[in-house]
């Protein structure tokens, strides 16, 4: 296989993922660029990202303080130079078979496609990567560098978007390493959804008693039913009533704020 082989950008924000990166890096070997911003590792992150950089992967290792997720994405768009580029956590990879989708929608001569959703499997705890019958989620992860924009407002959920057609890549996935303890997922949630929450309040968004009744529940029917998430057993169980948890904080948190009994 030849290295460096398609005209993309990896674009990887990080802190403290020693454990990670490395996987990370492997399997994007095929990107002509990769670049790494950090926001100040305390371990050994840098050291392995440079050991990458000693066996003449095309990395661009840069630092910037932690704004937000929004504007460290921004941050890392602003720094690449090839047509495409690839949005992947450090905490992923790229399959064997999404390496070789990726190369072929990025040659040159494929004009008509602006996005590429990519579905990421998820692992979960005590159980490994999601069954293979699971309807993963998708994400806009590949998509043209001079046609992506970021809403610098969000907090959270943030997600590159371009204007043109998107379609999704059917073969292959990322798939996302990091297996998450219920205490982890449960302390995430209670995060994520007070952040989210300060965008919406911002936004004006008014709390409404149907979604903090149906939305919990149809999020868990999405994910256990919908999504096949039943085939994981209790796991997938689990991770099910974890997204109907988080929906609930969120719903309820937005009441709350709109009360003034607390902030966000």
């Amino acid at each position: 296989m030849t290295r460096f082989a398609s005209p993309v950008s990896a674009l990887i924000i990080c802190m403290n993922e020693a454990g990670m990166i490395g996987a990370c890096l492997e399997s994007v070997d095929f990107c002509a660029e990769i670049i790494v911003v950090d926001s100040g590792s305390k371990d050994a992150t840098l050291d392995v990202v440079r050991e990458f950089i000693a066996k003449g992967y095309p990395i661009r290792l840069l630092h910037n303080d932690w704004p937000g997720f929004p504007r460290q994405r921004q941050f890392s768009l602003d720094h690449a130079t090839q047509p495409w580029c690839l949005a992947i956590e450090a905490d992923e990879a790229v399959d064997d078979v999404l390496r070789k989708s990726i190369i072929a929608v990025t040659q040159p001569g494929n004009d008509a496609v602006d996005g590429w959703y990519i579905r990421r499997r998820d692992k979960l705890k005590g159980y490994g990567y999601a069954h293979r019958w699971v309807l993963h989620n998708r994400l806009l992860r590949l998509f043209r560098r001079d046609k992506a924009t970021m809403d610098l407002s969000l907090r959270v959920h943030e997600s590159f978007e371009v204007p043109g057609e998107t379609r999704t890549i059917e073969s292959g996935v990322l798939l996302h390493r990091r297996e998450v303890t219920v205490a982890e997922d449960m302390a995430r949630a209670n995060t994520y959804s007070s952040l989210k929450v300060a965008t919406l309040v911002e936004r004006g968004k008014k709390p409404r008693l149907v979604r903090l009744v149906f939305s919990p529940f149809g999020n868990f029917l999405k994910f256990y039913l919908a999504k096949r998430y039943f085939l994981c057993g209790r796991h997938g169980f689990v991770y099910s009533m974890s997204v109907m948890i988080y929906s609930f904080a969120t719903e309820a948190k937005l009441y709350e704020a709109s009360e003034g009994k607390d902030q966000v």
